[in-house]
């Protein structure tokens, strides 16, 4: 297989994933791509340059054509005189005795293909939780509901709360347009946990209190996207030999691909660059 570079263009960088995704016919989140240009603004608009990506494709080998084998001329067989079997079209005695041997066919040898290391399982434990109705639970539905009203999410919007071990709530929030909450790549939704967790411990002395706040199950759904596109970046590390530098990620987020490639043969992963731009880096190692 051939490596082919495609080059995509738009106003923010988003755009031109977005418009390379579409083409492809690629998931924009499992898109493994490299910035070429950053968007410039210019003067009054003047000058401004788009944003530019590169993304490695690959594509089938040309097969590659042979020359035609010109066939050399027949020559015409010379038949002796004194064999008139040849000459009214029947075997001599010497073709007769020999008999015809069928060449027997080998068997095809089974190629094994090498197995592919399969993602990791998802990470979110299992946790028992059980309904709550106290204070905070109170106060961390108050404050959700003021936020979806605020960012127009209103709508048919429910807030369950449950409790596990340590005091640890569980936030899950349904409603129609949660799509609005989740935001790009769950950035929305992990503000809001954070602001969730700073008005459930305000004025609070001692420990804190811990919220994971999810909707419409995303938190497992981009756990397993991130393990497919850690995987993906992992073949692609093994296949050419070289580091993949990934797209900047949350601390959290980062763990996730950390641990889906522990213990992959030849493979090993760190972190560069400072936040909010930090990025994990898939290195082959021999």
């Amino acid at each position: 297989m051939a490596t082919k570079e495609l080059f995509f263009e738009g106003k923010t960088i988003e755009a031109a994933v977005e418009k390379a995704a579409l083409e492809l016919n690629e998931d924009k989140d499992l898109l493994s791509y490299v910035v070429e240009e950053t968007p410039t603004k210019g003067f009054l608009g003047i000058g401004a340059t788009p944003a530019k990506i590169k993304v490695e494709i690959e594509v089938p080998d040309e097969p590659k054509k042979e020359a035609p084998k010109q066939e050399a001329p027949k020559k015409e067989a010379k038949i002796p005189a004194w064999e008139p079997e040849k000459l009214s079209g029947g075997k001599n005695k010497k073709n007769a005795e020999k008999p015809e041997r069928k060449q027997e066919k080998k068997p095809a040898k089974k190629v094994e293909k090498a197995e592919k290391a399969e993602p990791a399982a998802p990470i979110l434990p299992e946790v028992e939780k059980k309904p709550v109705d106290d204070e905070n639970s109170k106060k961390i539905t108050e404050f959700m509901m003021g936020l979806l009203a605020h960012i127009g999410a209103e709508e048919e919007a429910a807030v369950k709360v449950e409790i596990g071990e340590d005091d640890h709530y569980y936030v899950e929030v349904s409603g129609a347009n949660m799509g609005v909450l989740i935001g790009r790549r769950g950035e929305t939704l992990d503000a809001a946990q954070y602001l969730c967790g700073l008005v459930l411990n305000k004025g609070r002395s001692g420990d804190k209190l811990r919220v994971t706040l999810d909707t419409e199950n995303y938190r497992a759904k981009r756990i397993r996207t991130l393990q497919n596109l850690a995987e993906k970046n992992a073949e692609k590390a093994l296949k050419y030999k070289r580091n993949i530098t990934m797209e900047p990620m949350s601390p959290y987020e980062r763990r996730i691909i950390h641990a889906a490639l522990t213990g992959r043969e030849h493979i090993t992963t760190f972190s560069v660059g400072s936040e909010p731009k930090r990025r994990v880096v898939v290195s082959y190692k021999k």
